[in-house]
């Protein structure tokens, strides 16, 4: 309930700086731009609101909401054939300080979700591990993230202290962000060994990111170990702190050079892990990856091809379900400006303890399954965009599953 609380405590402060700041006096130049452009021109669904939406920027108060939606059918293959739709609207706010003469160099972010009938087609017709999309989550109203963000020594150093997503800043690619495939989002080795926060959960946590040259970074975070499951933490406070459930340590290192970006990362979690070969329980747990995008035509803020690899293992085999995962792929412009098409593939390999206690409880399941994913982005308007995509599904998880073919067309809309 305490979450609640603050939450609204958030909104009620930021509304009230801007109140008293005067931000409601609409700008007239906004107002008049906004008239004159037509609906597909406009940044946003809803435009500026009459030249509000920029009379609140002014003042540092920009709030947003983003409606995803997916439409998913198994073709062929897997479990059986079927038809799922996700759908997710993203609302929040952030609010900037500094505008507002409060503090300097320091911004509020809050966000949540509101999922609608969020299908799970992995689960109810492919029978694979690697979720075809990364919109699946339990339908309800959640909150997800809330932190306040600090630049120091002239944005040299950045942190952030609140309830976070640790997906948001590591294991990140630029190039595979764009695949609606769960697995080129957080690694397996992550998302699958260990219940730190990510998508659709967050939970307490801080980060920070010390840039040492315009090329050489480090960010560095710690995270709730343990935000618990969709079921358990059902509104996105329910997440609990104990030493058995520990903390989960992120550490990554990244280079820029040549029209490419290196980073080298590794989890540690002091948390305890069933160990699958003897069914005790241990203490501690740790994973190692590597991100690779190179820029191959173009540039780093223009890229028109390009193309990505990324590794991650993780070494304590008994106690994990996915043993090490790679991904790669290629991204490049589409026909117009403004889209992006690509192809990725993936495999994962799963503990070979993990797989055995699988076997002796009767659940029968592969050593290792693979994705190709086809996808393309075509941009409707500043405000909208359609992705067609295909993906290949080879030996799913669910030994009882053939290898499926699934399509999905996934729109957007910023509001």
């Amino acid at each position: 309930m305490w979450g609640r609380m603050e939450f609204l405590k958030l909104f009620c402060f930021g509304f009230f700086c801007v109140a008293s700041s005067g931000a409601f006096d609409l700008n007239t130049e906004a107002c008049a731009a906004d008239k004159s452009k037509s609906w597909f021109e406009r940044e946003q669904f809803t435009g500026d609101w009459g030249g509000g939406r920029t009379a609140l920027a002014d003042r540092g108060l920009s709030p947003y909401m983003t409606w995803t939606s997916q439409i998913t059918r198994n073709l062929y293959g897997g479990l059986r054939y079927g038809t799922d739709v996700e759908g997710v609207v993203e609302f929040g706010a952030d609010l900037d300080l500094e505008k507002l003469e409060v503090w300097k160099g320091a911004t509020i972010h809050t966000s949540a979700f509101w999922i609608q009938d969020n299908d799970d087609p992995s689960a109810d017709f492919v029978g694979n591990f690697d979720e075809v999309s990364n919109l699946a989550a339990l339908k309800r109203v959640r909150f997800y993230q809330a932190y306040v963000k600090q630049n120091f020594l002239a944005g040299k150093v950045t942190a952030k202290i609140g309830q976070l997503a640790l997906d948001d800043d590591f294991m990140i690619s630029a190039n595979s962000s764009m695949f609606v495939n769960a697995s080129f989002g957080s690694m397996p080795v992550l998302s699958a060994n260990t219940k730190a926060p990510i998508y659709p959960l967050g939970a307490l946590g801080a980060w920070a990111q010390m840039n040492f040259t315009s090329a050489f970074r480090l960010q560095v975070g710690i995270y709730d170990g343990d935000a618990g499951t969709q079921s358990s933490n059902r509104h996105g406070f329910d997440y609990s702190l104990s030493d058995r459930k520990g903390a989960a340590m992120m550490t990554e290192l990244g280079l820029d050079g040549g029209g490419g970006t290196c980073k080298l990362g590794a989890l540690l979690h002091t948390g305890e892990f069933p160990d699958y070969r003897t069914g005790e329980v241990r203490s501690g747990n740790y994973a190692l990856y590597i991100v690779l995008d190179q820029t191959l035509i173009g540039n780093r803020d223009a890229p028109r091809l390009g193309v990505f690899l990324r590794c991650g293992l993780s070494p304590l085999v008994a106690c994990n379900e996915v043993d090490w995962y790679i991904d790669a792929g290629m991204t490049g412009q589409g026909l117009c400006d403004g889209d992006r098409v690509g192809i990725g593939c993936s495999h994962v390999s799963f503990g070979g303890p993990f797989v055995e206690s699988q076997h002796d409880a009767g659940i029968q399941v592969t050593d290792s399954e693979s994705v190709i994913e086809l996808s393309y982005q075509k941009q409707l308007t500043h405000w909208s965009m359609i992705q067609p995509d295909v993906q290949y599904v080879i030996n799913p998880q669910n030994a009882a599953a053939s290898n499926a073919l699934v399509a999905a067309v996934r729109m957007r809309i910023n509001f």
